[in-house]
């Protein structure tokens, strides 16, 4: 990609409208190419300039060739005037780079003074903005390739799946003494449904003879408690005290509260 600088002088404005009430305004420009922030540049503030600020200030950016022949490319300032509660929008002037390399001519290098409309906020014209330029020579840069996404390597599948080749290995003898149970007869058949006999004395467990049925004894329902009166009287009778305590309370306090009425007159 072909690249080249444009070296711009930001020289003075004229007529701009005053955004301040009560003071002078102290004005300054943002450069941008398209508007965009991230590579902008400002001139100082011309203090108490108000209208008609000068700065006389140089810059430089980088521009894409391609693009600015393609018309894709604005030169935009950003006209502010400085406040302590705010800086606020004075006006814009947008300009092509297409534009400024056509007046060139084929003498690209040579520095050139133009002016143009200050747009307000609203779109109106209100007062110019006076700078110089001129492009410098041109420069390739590589151009940025998106980073390689890396291949993710997965360990291959584990064997010994029914049905696969490989099998798993047969389980482990039972230790010596002990009795083991006989694998199922190949062909997947198996004995008939029912208790199967004990193995014999003298390989581990000693011999079991059944004795009594199957050795279970019959399963006995536990009983229940009887129930006594005794809970329930004894929680009758204290809900029974409790309600006459209760009364006799609010007899009390009846016979109090009279008492107070009538001036305390009790006869004994």
């Amino acid at each position: 990609m072909e690249f080249r600088t444009l070296e711009i002088n930001v020289i003075s404005a004229k007529d701009l409208k005053d955004v301040n009430l009560f003071t002078k305004m102290d004005v300054y420009a943002v450069v941008s190419i398209n508007g965009d922030h991230r590579a902008a540049q400002r001139t100082p503030v011309d203090k108490d300039c108000g209208s008609n600020p000068k700065w006389n200030y140089a810059m430089k950016l980088t521009i894409d060739e391609a693009a600015a022949r393609q018309n894709r490319l604005y030169l935009v300032f950003r006209l502010k005037s400085e406040r302590q509660l705010g800086d606020r929008d004075i006006g814009t002037v947008e300009v092509p780079i297409k534009e400024l390399l056509d007046q060139k001519y084929g003498n690209e290098k040579a520095e050139q003074n133009v002016s143009y409309m200050v747009k307000l906020p609203n779109g109106k014209p209100k007062g110019t903005l006076n700078f110089s330029y001129r492009f410098g020579e041109k420069f390739s840069k590589p151009v940025p390739q998106p980073p390689e996404t890396p291949m993710m390597a997965y360990p291959p599948p584990a064997t010994g799946y029914p049905g696969s080749s490989a099998a798993y290995p047969p389980p482990p003898p039972p230790p010596r003494g002990m009795a083991g149970y006989p694998y199922p007869p190949p062909g997947g058949s198996y004995a008939p449904y029912g208790y199967q006999q004990a193995p014999a004395s003298g390989y581990g467990y000693p011999a079991y003879h059944p004795h009594g049925g199957y050795g279970y004894p019959p399963v006995q329902k536990p009983q229940k408690p009887k129930k006594s009166g005794m809970g329930a009287g004894l929680g009758l009778g204290l809900a029974g005290g409790l309600l006459g305590g209760m009364l006799i309370g609010d007899m009390v306090e009846d016979a109090y509260e009279d008492g107070v009425e009538d001036g305390l007159d009790f006869d004994f």
